[in-house]
């Protein structure tokens, strides 16, 4: 008891006195504008996951919701994991065969977090199967995304599922703005690096072909003094 008792204490000492740089690891998580590459980069792909299902919006704005569109990538309360900080037991329970065991949570959550297909195949099935028991009310399908069917029988899972609703919804409104930029931004990245590495080939085609003109030996042409001898086809 001691012993923890020392190891809290050192690390409230360390944060109190700036030894931990608490500000180098909070990301900007308020208005897309101030998002760095790597959150445009988990938000358009949060986006075209979920667009062939109409949900693209959406996801977009659980991943910005969760984990600051993939700057915290982990909740240990909950636990959760992932962009979309889906919830580790109910995945264990879903997707695999094992126990619930602490071992297996810290595999689960490692592969939440490493794979971004996985987490996004993840967010995306637990929306269909609300779009579906939800029979298509959007309100309904956000609210049972967070808190499953227990906001119907709780006032404060209500009250708490009524906010993370309005917390989305606000985020869909604010990303139908910025992800076009996004995407125009990327393409234009990828164009133009496209372009680089196009001009580069060429370059080293141009420079292998110079390569092999230098290299060429004349052949001397056969003088009429020379007798030249035709094998004969098989």
């Amino acid at each position: 008891m001691i012993r923890i008792f020392f190891v809290f204490f050192t690390l409230y000492t360390f944060i109190a006195s700036g030894a931990i740089p608490l500000d180098k690891i909070q990301a900007k998580c308020g208005d897309p504008k101030d998002f760095n590459a790597r959150q445009k980069k988990v938000i358009l792909y949060a986006y075209n996951y979920g667009s062939t299902n109409g949900l693209g919006y959406t996801m977009a704005a659980i991943a910005w919701q969760e984990s600051c569109a993939g700057e915290y990538m982990v909740n240990f309360s909950d636990p959760s994991a992932g962009i979309y900080h889906a919830h580790i037991p109910g995945v264990i329970k879903k997707y695999t065969k094992y126990k619930d065991t602490s071992f297996v949570r810290n595999l689960v959550g490692e592969l939440l977090m490493r794979d971004n297909e996985f987490a996004s195949r993840v967010a995306l099935d637990n929306l269909l199967f609300w779009q579906k028991n939800r029979k298509g009310n959007y309100k309904n399908i956000i609210k049972s995304y967070n808190k499953g069917f227990s906001w119907e029988k709780s006032k404060s899972k209500n009250k708490s599922a009524e906010a993370y609703y309005q917390d989305i919804r606000m985020k869909v409104l604010k990303l139908r703005s910025y992800i076009p930029k996004y995407s125009k931004a990327l393409n234009n990245s990828l164009k133009i690096e496209l372009e680089d590495k196009n001009q580069n080939i060429k370059n080293t085609l141009k420079d292998l072909q110079d390569s092999k003109k230098q290299q060429k030996i004349p052949v001397s042409k056969p003088t009429k003094k020379d007798k030249v001898f035709i094998m004969p086809e098989p």
